[in-house]
């Protein structure tokens, strides 16, 4: 397999990682991150890449890593092993330029950025650590490099909870990434060909055109962005997203933090706190969307055309954010979802962009697995009582 066409398939695949690459003789590293972390890395907020060699083995191992300030206490860490000479021959020419291209991608494996980064570091240190490339492990992703992985983890932060990890030799370089270009991103669907930038102001309507987009094969002609309904003074807005089929109906409020638009950088109790007052909101606006369709009200897509589709089915009402934070104190949001889910008679899922494309990259092209998962992700929640949900989807399609 040709390297373009592996990292290809990674990069849908993989829900963040890192990767070190010299493509048609350009040298680039591809970070793909949740949106948020890459809109914080553009704005500024720092980086660093580990690099570590796993040398209890009689073939070492290289890993890579980048640590992302995206918040000062809690920084986000993205690793990988690599498994392919063409890895370890790229990262060598990176540190021996001590710069190269950058580009970010977001949840959907779209690039969303270029920049260059450049590395403020003593590189050759790294580059002696490394050693010879022929001496290197490649190969599969045997249980021999995982074990090596949750060790490079483990080194980086011991605080975190592995099965018998051992250290490893680690080195961290500073670097500066700069010099962003922001790409535009074209949509092209069957109704609907929204554009996005990761610059957008409205940074909610972005992350409701990329949700729209990563579900609209799954629905052909079902699916409509912010579809409307008339009342005495104006249109209004039914909800962010509407899609069905006949056994059953969507309803998705889309909630994005703002990254740009921040003058300031706020603590993790402001973010949660306002994550929290959005999703309290989505609440409330998915619960009268429900109440719009038990009466029957007309609703009509961005054509004025009339939306027909059978109401006499338990809705799904998912609140989607582009981060849901593991911090805080969530016990009354979870009170607030049971509260809605019993009176209101729906099932209500709250779940970030990376969760949700787990759930759609594994329906095989079907709504009812999206169907059939939601619910069961509902079930999971009531049993729980935790919103903080992370869906491991098994050969035979369970939860």
């Amino acid at each position: 397999m040709q390297e373009t066409e592996r990292i290809s398939k990674e990069l849908l695949g993989e829900e963040a990682s890192i990767w070190f690459t010299e493509q048609i003789n350009d040298l680039s590293i591809m970070i793909k991150a949740p949106i948020n972390t890459c809109k914080s890395l553009i704005k500024g907020c720092g980086a660093e890449i580990i690099i570590g060699k796993d040398n209890t083995l009689a073939k070492p191992i290289i890993h890579t890593g980048i640590r992302i300030f995206d918040d000062k206490i809690n920084p986000l860490l993205l690793t990988g092993a690599h498994r392919y000479r063409e890895e370890n021959k790229a990262l060598i020419k990176i540190l021996k330029s001590e710069s190269c291209l950058v580009g970010l991608y977001n949840e959907l494996g779209v690039l969303v950025a270029t920049g260059q980064v450049v590395f403020n570091s003593n590189t050759q240190k790294v580059i002696e650590m490394i050693g010879s490339l022929h001496s290197l492990f490649f190969g599969g992703f045997t249980t021999e490099v995982t074990d090596s992985l949750n060790s490079f983890d483990y080194t980086i932060d011991n605080t975190r909870q592995f099965k018998n990890p051992y250290s490893i030799d680690l080195m961290t370089l500073g670097c500066e990434f700069k010099d962003w270009n922001h790409v535009d991103t074209h949509f092209v669907g069957l109704m609907e060909q929204p554009q996005t930038r990761i610059d957008d102001i409205e940074e909610g309507a972005t992350l409701e055109k990329h949700v729209w987009f990563s579900i609209e094969s799954l629905f052909p002609f079902n699916i409509y962005l912010n579809p409307k309904f008339k009342n005495s003074k104006r249109d209004k807005e039914l909800t962010d997203i509407l899609a069905f089929y006949d056994l059953g109906i969507f309803l998705i409020e889309t909630k994005g933090l703002s990254i740009f638009a921040q003058t300031k950088e706020k603590s993790m109790d402001k973010k949660v706190a306002t994550l929290q007052k959005h999703i309290k909101k989505a609440i409330k606006q998915l619960i009268g969307a429900t109440k719009n369709i038990e009466r029957g009200t007309e609703f009509f897509n961005s054509k004025g055309e009339k939306i027909e589709f059978k109401r006499n089915i338990v809705p799904h009402c998912i609140v989607l954010v582009s981060e849901l934070l593991p911090f805080g104190d969530w016990e009354n949001i979870q009170k607030e979802i049971l509260i809605a889910m019993s009176e209101a008679k729906i099932y209500l899922n709250v779940l970030d962009f990376r969760e949700f494309m787990t759930l759609v990259k594994n329906t095989k092209g079907k709504k009812e697995y999206l169907d059939y998962y939601l619910m069961q992700r509902t079930e999971k929640f009531v049993e729980h009582d935790n919103i903080h949900l992370r869906t491991l989807i098994t050969g035979g399609n369970n939860v």
